[in-house]
């Protein structure tokens, strides 16, 4: 407060503490009976097993072995020495929370602990593990060059550890002995030991299982920002271990150093990448990849902790002892300002670290340069004193525990005497309390009240501690009723102690009662206001204080004069204002900050980085990460213009007033555009294709991160929406297979209103081997063998030996086929293979059938004539023959028969309108059996496919008419 400081007065004190002495007397009365009948329970002892184990957070018991009934057993932890506990048995087990039976248990192992059961009269022990430990997942990991790779627990979630302790972490399918230190907040495991847990892996899974606890954690390859520059981490990374490394960043800067030997465990050097922020890269050993990701972003881990000695140290939740800091830059809330808060370089100890220069609220932002990379570190308030709450506690348990025996000693008739007295002064205190002001009126309600409280108290005691309501006992009613007049005559008095020193000074000395208001400069504020008050002309006299609701109250004064006010509503607070008899009603004014929340207009997410300008005195101040700016008021209920701009969206203007509810969120319309994308194999379409959409701005990579896009049916994905800037636009192996495809990126500018368009051409990058270009050329050579007989006329067999070539030509076609491959699991050489075992056989099929002694006579009546020159006008389809090997045999098997008999039906029907048509018959059969004899696989189905192509040729055979003009020819 500006003028005025708040202090406690001491009535209010006095009124507080009893209030507070009040409530445990009750509480003590109402817990005498369930003490007394809980101190009277006893068990028998039967003999017997006890099985005692650990289960959802408790100790479970089972006492089911033991002979006879029992209604509870008594459960200790006597090794190490914690507390004792009464359960109750259901159905012959019992359970009791672990935390319950550790009480008091500091800094000891909880490992193995031993549990005591008596049931029954006899004692049952056994070792139970009882510690937890819960792994940091965001907190860094590191190499420490003692102990090896260093893992940070969560102080909250990990208890009864000491470094006497070791804990099994299971790596892979592996357990490890993992060392305790730091007081129990950090496991360390030797590096040579995880290497040969894992071998090579891109990612390694750990666990801690300790009976129903589970922590688990995943390791994986990082980017950091180190004192020694930029680094690329991984926990398998050897010092004394040769990788190959290929790196490229963002920009295209490609890094690559085929004998890379890490310096330090963990780490490669990547120096020369310094400012990148994400990159594509892959590192492989002798022994196989440890790294293999094309979106590597830099990395930044999150620590919590809390403000210690007045914000000149912090005090982590997170076992990051031994860690070193070599920066630490303190982000203010106050000023948006930043401060460097070390001089050199410092290391975190006993969990906390000091800073130099600079202290901390819990409001601003510390980060912190490690040599684990770059992290930010939440902060929360520091808690109170804990040897003041400590002491409170003991004071508060020491008179609990004294009026407990007390009253135990005492017995019903203390109760009934106390408890309905003490409601009284309870009852005089929140009169005063509810308005903070006295009157003559509410002096006479309070014993109205007081009485019926009270009443209703005592009759309820007598009915549940005393004797009962009848018939009458002179001791328990007659105390009761004592406590009933006693509480009745209590609550005026303390009503008057309390609220009347005012009244009576306003009486005696010419005090008089001032009428406030509290508003924001608008209306009447909300909720609780404080109210602070003194004489004028005695600066140095302590406050007054009272509390008003509302923004509306009224104060009385004890004495004439002027008296300086002041109000606090929340963390804010007004100008001190002067009243006087003559001007007893005052108005204060508290100025409130105003929060600008801006967001996109079209989803509502929060937009860091937005310039908020004022146009009252040409301040800026930029939107956190939240896309919230405070500005501050120099006078309450005041307002401001601001003009609210960023780069991706239309600039706007708002007026921003601060009062209690003056925040705000501002809506910005995004310039945006569309992106069309275009998948493709070698330049050919290929639909239902995943695409990556990746921006290269930093602001774009923070609002989006990597968009997914699928291509439709016609290979073309869109997205509209997309803020103007610079995308990658980029296509993996297609399917996955990187053994036959290169993946491509392309860049692309999206600009307001307008579409961009950009093809992303993925690479088939599979060819023909030597030996199957080598079979190819065998396989023609043997095609035109089935036409090099003198003296015949050798149309037909060629005619034939041109299915066969049209095979050859798929199978040469096939690296340029890579659209064909992009979906199904076929491989390539699987297709090249099995076409020419197909296409050997179909010429074996065709030579049989043109060798008949029938064709060959035929052929040779047939020399005379001319040459037509005629090839098969039918093709080898790449991808029908694809779709063949990808579908099952039985179909193919179906599909043969019916073209068979299609075109026996033909044959016969041309027989007549022909001298001979041997050539069809003959090919007819020698494809049929071609087929139905395949076998099975991936060479069969292309041998029935073959079959299927000669089928055809035979049907085209009675369509061309230098063809049939031979099977015409007269054979004599």
């Amino acid at each position: 407060m500006t003028a005025l400081a708040f202090t406690t007065n001491g009535r209010s004190s006095a009124g507080r503490a009893l209030v507070a002495l009040i409530l445990a007397l009750v509480v003590a009365g109402t817990a005498v009976t369930p003490v007394a009948a809980a101190a009277a329970t006893a068990v028998q002892d039967d003999g017997g097993d006890v099985e005692i184990t650990r289960a959802d957070g408790n100790v479970e018991i089972d006492v089911s072995g033991l002979e006879g009934e029992f209604d509870n057993v008594t459960v200790g932890l006597v090794d190490p020495t914690g507390s004792n506990e009464t359960a109750s048995v259901s159905g012959g087990t019992a359970d009791v929370p672990i935390e319950n039976l550790t009480k008091g248990v500091d800094d000891a192992s909880l490992v193995g602990a031993t549990v005591r059961v008596t049931a029954g009269g006899e004692n049952y022990e056994d070792t139970v593990d009882l510690h937890t430990v819960t792994l940091a997942a965001d907190a860094p990991v590191w190499f420490d060059d003692e102990s090896g790779l260093v893992l940070p627990l969560e102080r909250t979630g990990t208890e009864g550890i000491t470094e006497n302790d070791s804990v099994t972490v299971t790596a892979g399918d592996t357990d490890l002995e993992a060392a305790v230190r730091a007081g129990g907040t950090q496991l360390t495991i030797p590096q040579s030991a995880l290497v040969d847990a894992v071998g090579p892996s891109t990612e390694i899974e750990l666990e801690v299982s300790i009976a129903d606890h589970e922590s688990t954690r995943t390791l994986v390859p990082a980017l950091r920002d180190t004192d020694e520059g930029l680094v690329l981490w991984h926990p398998l990374f050897e010092t004394d271990t040769e990788y190959e490394v290929a790196v490229e960043d963002g920009d295209g800067v490609q890094y690559v150093n085929n004998s890379a030997t890490p310096v330090d465990p963990g780490e490669i050097d990547l120096s020369a990448l310094a400012g990148a922020s994400e990159i594509d890269a892959t590192v492989t050993s002798a022994d196989g990849t440890l790294v293999d990701d094309p979106e590597l972003s830099l990395e930044s881990f999150d620590l919590t902790a809390t403000i210690v000695d007045d914000g000149s140290a912090v005090a982590f939740e997170q076992g990051v002892d031994g860690l070193t800091v070599t920066n630490a830059v303190v982000d203010a809330s106050t000023n948006d300002t930043a401060a460097y808060a070390l001089e050199g370089s410092g290391t975190i100890e006993d969990g906390r670290f000091a800073l130099e220069n600079a202290t901390v609220t819990e409001n601003d932002t510390l980060t912190l340069w490690t040599n684990a990379g770059v992290g930010t570190v939440e902060l929360s308030a520091a808690p109170a004193d804990p040897e003041e709450n400590n002491a409170a506690e003991e004071s508060d348990g020491g008179d609990e525990s004294g009026f407990l025996g007390s009253v135990l000693e005492v017995g019903s008739l203390g109760v009934l005497l106390l408890v309905p007295g003490l409601i009284g002064p309870a009852v005089g205190y929140g009169a005063f309390r509810f308005r903070e002001e006295w009157t003559r009126d509410r002096l006479k309600i309070t014993s109205v009240i007081a009485v019926g409280f009270s009443l209703a108290a005592a009759l309820g005691l007598v009915v549940t501690v005393g004797s009962g309501l009848w018939p009458l006992s002179l001791p328990d009613h007659a105390v009761a009723l004592v406590g009933v007049v006693l509480g009745t005559v209590s609550a005026p008095a303390t009503y008057y102690y309390v609220g009347f020193p005012a009244g009576r000074a306003t009486g005696s000395t010419g005090g008089y009662t001032i009428d406030v208001t509290v508003t924001d400069g608008d209306r009447p504020l909300d909720g609780r206001t404080k109210i602070g008050y003194r004489l004028a002309d005695s600066p140095d006299a302590d406050p007054k204080s009272t509390t008003i609701r509302g923004g509306t109250g009224r104060i009385s004064v004890p004495t004439r004069g002027s008296w300086t006010l002041a109000a606090k509503h929340g963390q804010h607070e007004s100008e001190a204002v002067e009243a006087t008899r003559r001007r007893s009603s005052v108005t204060l004014t508290v100025p409130f900050p105003a929060t600008v929340t801006v967001t996109d207009r079209e989803d509502g997410e929060p937009i860091p980085g937005a310039t908020v300008t004022r146009r009252d005195d040409g301040t800026t101040h930029t939107t956190d990460a939240n896309g919230i700016v405070t500005l501050e008021s120099d006078s309450g209920g005041s307002s401001t213009e601001v003009e609210i701009s960023h780069e991706k969206y239309d600039d706007r203007t708002e007026t921003v007033s601060f009062t209690q509810d003056g925040d705000r969120e501002v809506a910005l319309a995004p310039r945006t555009g569309r992106v069309r994308l275009r998948s493709r194999v070698d330049g050919a379409p290929v639909g239902s294709t995943p695409l990556r959409l990746s921006p290269r701005e930093q602001v774009l990579r923070e609002r989006y991160g990597t968009i997914t896009l699928r291509t439709g049916d016609d290979g073309v994905a869109t997205r509209d929406g997309l803020l103007v800037g610079q995308y990658r636009a980029e296509i993996s192996p297609p399917a996955g297979r990187d053994d036959i495809f290169d993946g491509g990126k392309s860049i692309l500018t999206v600009r307001e209103d307008r579409s961009a368009t950009a093809e992303v051409d993925a690479t088939f990058t599979w060819s023909l081997s030597a030996a199957q270009r080598e079979r190819v050329d065998q396989l023609r050579g043997r095609i035109r063998e089935l036409s090099d007989h003198a003296g015949r006329d050798t149309t037909i067999p060629r005619y034939y030996g041109s299915v066969v070539e049209s095979m050859l030509e798929a199978v040469e076609t096939l690296p340029e086929a890579g659209h064909h491959f992009t979906h199904g699991e076929t491989d390539p050489d699987a297709v090249a293979d099995s076409l020419l075992a197909a296409a050997a056989k179909s010429i074996d099929a065709i030579n049989d059938a043109m060798t008949t002694k029938r064709n060959v006579d035929l052929f040779a009546a047939c020399a005379d004539m001319p040459d037509p020159g005629l090839e098969w006008d039918g093709e080898c389809d790449p991808a029908a023959v694809i779709d063949c090997l990808e579908s099952d045999l039985m179909t193919q098997r179906n599909a043969l028969k019916d073209r068979y008999e299609d075109v026996t039906g033909r044959v016969e029907t041309e027989r007549g309108t022909v001298s001979e048509a041997a050539p069809a018959e003959e090919m007819v059969r020698h494809a049929w059996e071609l087929g139905s004899d395949a076998g099975r696989g991936e060479e069969a189905i292309a041998t029935i496919y073959a079959a299927l192509l000669l089928l055809e040729a035979v049907d085209g055979l009675f369509e061309r008419d230098a063809l049939r003009e031979r099977l015409s020819r007269t054979v004599f």
